[in-house]
């Protein structure tokens, strides 16, 4: 077992605020920190003018930066080359590291996704999100347990490969999604003939009264194409709807409210004799003029969201009625050349998927590795 040595965190990390004044006519970069030691990102430039009322403070590379307000969920980061000259607001705490005790990369390891996270969280009090702020003074004072610099650098340089070669696979992942994206784009642009929703679907009216004595198992529905999700069974008595629709295999469900940004779903066999309140409106599809299929890709076309955002302000309060989506212009060639789209689509979209499930893995892996790397088996 390795040996550890007990330091107070102000001992190996210092709180270093250089602030800066903005000179009218400049412009500024601010930096922000993501979760999950996910890294840096950086904001828009702004005008002087633009942050004059601001405290902001310069970044140094080197620094280990915590966001305050969200430390206690592994926002953590250290400064690289390309932040040098930027700025952050106060809500960014830059710390120098003291080189003879510690080695920032395992620092950044500790304290976003080992032991480290721990003593953040108990020096950020609150319940959740903004309330829980990391108190400078208070996590100063906090004791933590490091092996020796040259163990240190050892375990820092393993993890940072294997979690190189991870972000690595998951940025390949979000552009192999957009190429899926542009590939689904661009057949279904190609199509000349269009028609209305209307023509392709027709509200359905199977309704079930609610007793207060039954269950129903609910489904709901995620935005931006992403289907169906069960809800938990509920009692009739804790619902106020006098009635649920009951759906079956091949129907077509959107929410009013969130139609515009994707919440709209074909109903698969596994949601088959679950049930949705009045503002989902249920539609069955007309198998003699659309595929089923095609019109789930259909359904997933941001193209289409689009086309269904209302007008105005206050969006969000805004519903899209079943007559609105009946009367959407859509592509809609004959049966044949649906069915040839949807089977190239079909076949990106369960690439895409796999390679979902392998981010999904690695997600799992990233955590075992920072569990060996803190308990001496890495």
């Amino acid at each position: 077992m390795t040996e550890l040595t007990e330091y107070a965190v102000e001992d190996v990390i210092k709180l270093v605020r250089r602030p800066i004044r903005p000179a009218a006519g400049e412009t500024y970069r601010e930096i922000g920190v993501r979760s999950f030691g996910k890294g840096i990102f950086h904001k828009d430039p702004v005008a002087a003018e633009a942050i004059a009322g601001k405290k902001v403070f310069r970044i140094q590379p080197g620094d280990l930066i915590f966001s305050n307000v969200f430390a206690w969920e592994g926002a953590v980061a250290i400064a690289s080359e390309q932040e040098r000259g930027m700025i952050g607001s106060h809500r960014f705490m830059t710390h120098q590291v003291n080189v003879k005790v510690a080695d920032a990369r395992y620092l950044l390891h500790y304290f976003y996704g080992g032991p480290g996270l721990n003593v953040v969280r108990s020096a950020s009090p609150g319940s959740a999100g903004r309330n829980r702020t990391l108190g400078a003074r208070t996590f100063a004072t906090k004791q933590i347990h490091l092996p020796s610099v040259t163990e240190q650098r050892r375990i820092a340089d393993k993890l940072d490969a294997a979690m190189g070669s991870i972000a690595r696979v998951v940025q390949l992942k979000k552009e192999s999604d957009a190429l899926v994206q542009q590939h689904a784009d661009s057949l279904l642009r190609s199509v000349d003939q269009v028609a209305t929703l209307g023509s392709a679907l027709r509200v359905d009216q199977d309704f079930v009264n609610v007793s207060s004595d039954e269950k129903y198992a609910v489904t709901g529905i995620y935005s931006f194409g992403k289907g169906l999700i069960k809800r938990p069974v509920i009692q009739g008595s804790e619902t106020a709807y006098p009635r649920f629709a009951r759906l079956r295999k091949g129907q077509v469900v959107m929410s009013k409210l969130n139609a515009w940004e994707g919440a709209l779903a074909v109903v698969e066999e596994s949601f088959s004799g679950t049930y949705v309140s009045p503002e989902y409106p249920v539609f069955s599809l007309n198998t003699e003029t659309a595929d089923p299929e095609y019109i789930g890709h259909l359904l997933a076309w941001p193209e289409l969201w689009s086309r269904l955002t209302p007008r105005g302000s206050m969006v969000r309060r805004k519903r899209t009625t079943p007559a609105t989506l009946l009367a959407t212009e859509v592509p809609l060639p004959s049966l044949p050349e649906q069915r040839r789209i949807a089977e190239r689509l079909t076949l990106a979209r369960r690439v895409a998927e796999a390679s979902a499930r392998q981010v999904a893995d690695l997600e799992v892996l990233r955590k075992g590795l920072l569990d060996a790397a803190f308990s001496g088996r890495l």
